[in-house]
């Protein structure tokens, strides 16, 4: 179960881009809890999610003896839904997320997007952080 949890349902055993694929994965599921309970209960699960995956993640790393090791894609998961439910304008419901028109579903597809070129770049504090 803590690998499922940590691969985000085994997506970060993908061969390639294990890191987007994590993302993906992690996509339906923060956009149906944003759209049912909303950006402030998808950030407080994001929140939650970070303490989890710190710990388990810990034991993981103390076990295996293997740091950063790429197929964990929980950070991805916990990363989106961050920035997924501090988008602005994302209080919405089901019938407004499928017009493109009013921008909502664009929003979503641009928190996907920068939050991959961010966790990929790493600029700034950020990358020497990761270091």
């Amino acid at each position: 179960m803590n690998w499922f949890f940590l691969t985000v349902g085994y997506s970060g055993l993908s061969p390639k881009a294990p890191g987007t694929m994590g993302t993906l994965a992690s996509l339906p599921l923060g956009v149906a809890i944003l759209l049912y309970l909303g950006p402030q209960t998808l950030f407080l699960a994001a929140l939650l999610i970070t303490l989890i995956a710190i710990k388990s993640i810990n034991r993981y790393e103390a076990v295996s003896h293997n740091h950063d090791d790429q197929r964990i894609v929980i950070d991805e998961l916990v990363g989106l839904w961050f920035a997924l439910s501090i988008a602005p304008g994302i209080g919405f419901d089901l019938a407004t997320l499928i017009q493109w028109e009013n921008g909502i579903a664009l929003q979503i597809a641009l928190s996907f997007i920068f939050f991959r070129i961010y966790d990929i770049k790493k600029p700034s504090i950020i990358g020497r952080i990761d270091r």
